[in-house]
């Protein structure tokens, strides 16, 4: 099956436009924020029977993303009793952009990592950075990951926040490359998965097409970037953040929505 051949060169076409607090996916670069001046497992049943769902565009390659981590794990927190949240990975770095951190992203070292650590307050970890500054050998693949949460999606997808969140923070701190297979059974192993199960399963056609499957509905989507937060409720869709978002204008947009839904 070529797909599989192609593991970690997946081709697709895709349009996008900048956002200033979003990576894009169809030039791969995470831009700088205009603004510079500024473990928790979710268990919750049943969540097919809750009245709203959370849609979160990510990649794992997002700069942006990792900024975004503490502000969506915060607020499924807040709202998991009432809402549902599935991950979807956008595919940044997919293609002809697969390849070295530097020759593709060389925004990164020239300092758009920066910008994420003033905007959101993360910090981009030493084990990264001595990589982006030194050798740059770590290659950027979005692929390997969204295979990685494709498994988790299957098998236990009520920590599939927590798993996304863990794979920003072994790449953006810990420096973990993207491709690697240990690293990603690593992480698997952090949500109580067998690690040699999982690396069998990162190789297994079903989890490969699902990881395409989550690209393909990215770019299906009206949406160019990521993070981006979409709320479902009633067979619609509203967008509460295209871009990096703060917890309390987030929370404030749920409040008014679910307010409005109880009148």
């Amino acid at each position: 099956m070529s797909k599989i051949k192609n593991l970690y060169y997946y081709q697709m076409k895709e349009t996008s436009k900048k956002n200033d607090s979003s990576c894009d996916t169809k030039t791969g670069q995470c831009a700088p924020s205009a603004n510079l001046s500024k473990k928790e497992t979710f268990n919750e049943p049943n969540q097919a029977s809750l009245p709203y769902k959370l849609i979160y565009y990510y990649d794992a390659l997002c700069g942006w993303c990792y900024g975004f981590s503490p502000v969506i794990a915060k607020l499924y927190d807040r709202y998991k009793k009432t809402m549902a949240i599935e991950l979807i990975s956008g595919g940044l770095f997919l293609g002809e952009r697969v390849g070295l951190v530097n020759t593709v992203a060389p925004y990164i070292k020239a300092g758009a990592y920066k910008s994420v650590e003033a905007t959101t307050g993360v910090t981009f970890g030493t084990g990264f950075l001595s990589d982006l500054n030194g050798s740059g050998s770590m290659v950027l693949n979005s692929l390997p990951p969204a295979i990685a949460l494709s498994i988790v999606k299957a098998t236990c997808p009520e920590v599939q926040l927590e798993f996304g969140a863990l794979l920003l923070h072994a790449i953006y701190n810990k420096g973990m490359h993207s491709d690697s297979i240990d690293g990603l059974a690593n992480c698997a192993s952090k949500i109580g998965l067998d690690p040699e199960v999982f690396k069998m399963q990162m190789r297994d056609a079903h989890y490969i097409i699902k990881a395409e499957q989550d690209f393909e509905i990215f770019k299906r989507s009206p949406h160019t970037g990521m993070p981006t937060l979409v709320l479902e409720c009633d067979g619609a869709q509203i967008v509460l953040s295209k871009g990096y978002a703060s917890f309390n204008d987030l929370s404030s947009k749920l409040d008014a929505i679910i307010a409005s839904k109880s009148v």
